[in-house]
């Protein structure tokens, strides 16, 4: 079985019972499970969150992070062995 990734950008808010709401809804077809990443961006003048700021294309700005880690594996062959391990 292949799998594709698809990277997909929005914005939302996350309300006061901390539920994700997007700005828009998001082009896939069925009910399917889905990996979100969060990026907060606050007050600078808050404590407890990570500010960052604010990116027009956070998919580009992120592209390359942590390359480091990847260099000496096969990234085929440590993706073929996790999908394996799915079935």
């Amino acid at each position: 079985m292949e799998f594709i990734a698809k990277a997909i950008e929005t914005t939302g808010i996350v309300d006061t019972q901390r539920r994700l709401l997007l700005n828009e809804s998001l082009p896939v077809a069925k009910s399917t499970l889905v990996r979100i990443i969060v990026l907060v961006t606050a007050d600078k003048k808050e404590d407890n969150i990570a500010c960052l700021p604010q990116s027009e294309d956070y998919v580009s700005k992120l592209a390359g992070l942590h390359k480091e880690v990847w260099q000496d594996i096969d990234t085929d062959a440590y993706l073929k062995q996790e999908r394996d391990a799915w079935e």
